[in-house]
């Protein structure tokens, strides 16, 4: 089945395979990588690659966990993928799950990972990220703390689901489907796509111009395919699977190509105009600085800008230049995860019995004081691409603004650029920097530009 479907890489759990088995397991075009269960029978993991693919597998140490961890080499300039599969019996020992979620651990910082396997957990609820049993509780813990987002939303087996996916990082991962089975298995089979290498690509990206299209076309192609006949005895997944490929086909056929303005730098004159609407947040509504100012643009230009959020997150995921402290406007973390990691920092030092000091920053209107020039060359030196910095900055350049109130405007004025004020970032890097000199144990945790960094203090002067 494997060769017939020409997958890219198929994972198999309790493989029952032992040293007897060699000659029987070999795919033709495909490269095996293994881990039988030690001492008794069942279990055993496996991952079939295409031998196409630059892949090689990583030496783990834990004996009796059933996991295999395969690295995928990314093309040159490119993240490499890390791909898992594990299988975790019903009631596996509490040693062994601290054995697994050490090597998870270790495993965790890579930018791109895939695991996926049968952990025999069905009291968990992935819609509200609770469990009944202490055992699964931990298990959630731990994918947490290791920020991985679980995928599936539908029974793999009878009316359960134990075969799960994770991914480290938005996108990764799409076209989840489940539906048939392997062999004798009474599991169902799980089939996705990996998009580590298209959605890393900046400067192939292309823009839809929906300016342009012809929705009259659209309309009588989407009209004109039998839904009912196309969508009979089709599971959610299949449905889903069949509408998709027919929209974007119409889509293709109707919806030109625009990559002109992301590949000259070019930005229409009329994206740079911003209606400011004030919004009241407390006291006399008399002061202005009572006021919120909320910034309305074109949308063409807020949808180009998704392009680019997309494109300079990549690349600053790829390159590590967000780093796991930042809890601020990231997929899987919030103002929750950020509370969680620092006071978990903070209480096991306090049950150490150790003292502990934090710092807490607040830099005053942060995000209207950041310097856009520093701000280019940061991006510049991550390895963002030329015609991406281009635009950013023609976006950024020549802006002009006017305040809109109950359909009364005022005249149109030049948006101010501004520059960072040394003294708040100034006292951090003292902080920090004296922290690093003195050897102290630190810690620090961000949402966006508020701060918290602690450190142990273990002179009672401090």
């Amino acid at each position: 089945m494997v060769q017939q479907q020409s997958y890219d890489v198929a994972a198999i759990t309790e493989t029952w395979w032992d040293d007897s088995h060699g000659w029987s397991t070999a795919l033709n075009g495909y490269k095996l990588f293994r881990r039988n269960r030690q001492g008794r029978r069942g279990g055993g993991v496996a991952l079939y690659i295409k031998q196409t693919f630059d892949s090689g597998g990583i030496e783990t140490k834990e004996d009796g966990v059933e996991c295999l961890w395969v690295r995928i080499k990314g093309k040159t300039n490119k993240a490499d993928i890390l791909l898992g599969v594990c299988y975790h019996p019903p009631n596996q020992e509490e040693e062994v799950d601290n054995l697994f979620y050490k090597q998870l651990g270790n495993v965790s910082g890579s930018s791109a990972l895939v695991l996926v396997g049968d952990f025999n957990l069905p009291d968990i609820c992935w819609e509200l990220n609770t469990a009944e049993k202490r055992q699964s509780r931990k298990f959630l813990e731990s994918m947490e703390d290791n920020f991985l987002s679980q995928l599936m939303g539908e029974p793999t087996r009878g009316g359960t689901m134990l075969d799960l996916s994770f991914v480290n990082r938005d996108g990764l991962v799409g076209d989840v489907m489940v539906g048939g089975h392997l062999g004798q298995s009474d599991h169902e089979i799980i089939e996705f796509s990996i998009f580590g290498e298209v959605r890393r690509s900046t400067s192939k990206t292309l823009a839809l111009d929906f300016w342009r299209a012809d929705f009259g076309l659209f309309r009588r192609l989407i009209q004109g395919i039998p839904w009912e006949a196309a969508l009979k005895n089709k599971r959610v997944q299949e449905s889903w699977a069949c509408l998709k490929t027919e929209i974007l086909g119409a889509q293709e056929q109707t919806v030109p190509v625009c990559r002109k303005p992301w590949l000259t730098g070019e930005v229409p004159d009329n994206w740079k105009l911003d209606n400011v609407i004030p919004i009241h947040k407390k006291g006399a509504k008399e002061d202005p600085g009572n006021y919120r100012p909320v910034s309305l643009t074109s949308v063409p230009g807020k949808i180009m800008e998704q392009f680019l959020l997309s494109a300079i997150t990549q690349n600053l995921q790829d390159g590590q230049g967000i780093r796991p402290s930042q809890h601020g406007f990231r997929r899987g973390r919030s103002c929750l995860t950020n509370l969680i990691t620092f006071y978990d920092q903070v209480t096991r030092l306090v049950d150490a019995g150790k003292a502990v000091d934090v710092v807490y920053l607040d830099f005053s209107k942060a995000f209207d004081t950041v310097s856009h020039s520093t701000l280019l060359d940061k991006q510049a030196a991550r390895g963002l691409g030329r015609s991406t910095l281009h635009w950013v900055r023609n976006w950024l350049d020549g802006r002009a603004q006017r305040v809109v109130v109950n359909g009364a405007a005022s005249s149109w004025g030049q948006s101010p650029v501004v520059s960072l004020r040394g003294l708040c970032w100034g006292q951090f890097c003292s902080i920090f920097l004296l922290m690093t000199w003195m050897g102290i144990e630190s810690f620090i945790s961000k949402f966006a530009h508020d701060t918290k960094l602690g450190a142990c203090v273990d002179l009672l002067e401090g």
